[in-house]
């Protein structure tokens, strides 16, 4: 099989999983958008060099843990006094 047609499955450790969210197309695309700047900034580094199979996942991945870890952060002590209001 010719590498055109194949597809690159990670390997997850004991670590790792995979999460899906269904999100707007236009958030997407700017994620996908901020990812591809994160790549090409990673290329011209000089200690930039990633797995030139899963760049995207890589990028996409640090995109959501770095936005999530900080969000969750702010809102560690925040939430237990005032809980978020969810609206119809």
């Amino acid at each position: 099989m010719s590498d055109e047609h194949s597809v690159t499955v990670p390997v997850l450790n004991d670590d790792l999983t995979v999460m899906s969210f269904v999100v707007p197309k236009d958030f997407a695309n700017q994620v996908e958008l901020h990812a591809c700047r994160l790549i090409e900034a990673f290329e011209n580094h000089p200690a930039g060099e990633m797995d030139p199979n899963n760049k995207m996942m890589q990028a996409m991945s640090f995109v959501f843990q770095s936005g999530l870890e900080t969000y969750m952060d702010e809102i560690a002590v925040d939430m237990e006094e005032h809980p978020p209001e969810i609206s119809d």
